[in-house]
C-alpha cells in the first residue's frame, strides 16, 4: 500500500495526509463494506485524529474518483464498497452486514417494454431479517 499516493494521483486526487491515512485503512484489507461511522471508529482506534466531516469528505472523494462504490440501505445509511466490479448485495439486517453476491448467481429479467434504450446498470440489494 506504499504506492497509495500514486493511486490517488492517478485518480486526480491530491494525496493529502488524511486521504492517504484513511485510504490505507480502507484499502489495506481485502474487499470490504464500510460506513463512514465504521471508518471513523477505525481511524480513532489508529489515533489518526480526523474529524467525522473529513471521513465523509474523503469517502465522497474516493467515490467520485471511482475508487469506491456506494450502496444505499434505506434512506439513512450509505455503505461504501471497495469492490467496484459489478456485483449485487444481500443486507443482513440483524447483523447490519452487507454481503456480496456474484451476478452469475442471480437471474434478473426486465421486460423490454419497461425500458427505453440500453440498460446501463442494475443495482440489487436483498434485505434479509432473521
Amino acid at each position: 500500500m506504499s504506492d497509495f499516493k500514486d493511486i490517488l494521483r492517478s485518480h486526480n486526487l491530491r494525496p493529502t495526509q488524511q486521504r492517504v491515512n484513511l485510504g490505507k485503512l480502507l484499502f489495506g484489507k481485502l474487499d470490504r463494506h464500510i460506513t463512514a461511522e465504521i471508518l471513523k471508529q477505525e481511524s480513532d482506534y489508529e489515533n489518526l485524529k480526523v474529524s467525522k466531516a473529513t471521513v465523509y469528505n474523503v469517502l465522497n472523494d474516493f467515490y467520485g474518483a471511482g475508487l469506491l462504490a456506494k450502496v444505499n440501505i434505506d434512506d439513512d445509511k450509505t455503505w461504501y464498497d471497495t469492490n467496484v466490479q459489478h456485483h449485487y448485495h444481500i443486507f443482513l439486517e440483524n447483523k447490519s452486514e452487507l454481503v456480496d453476491i456474484d451476478p452469475k448467481k442471480i437471474d434478473i429479467k426486465i421486460p423490454k417494454e419497461l425500458t427505453k434504450g440500453t440498460i446501463k446498470k442494475v443495482d440489487l440489494v436483498v434485505k434479509i431479517s432473521e
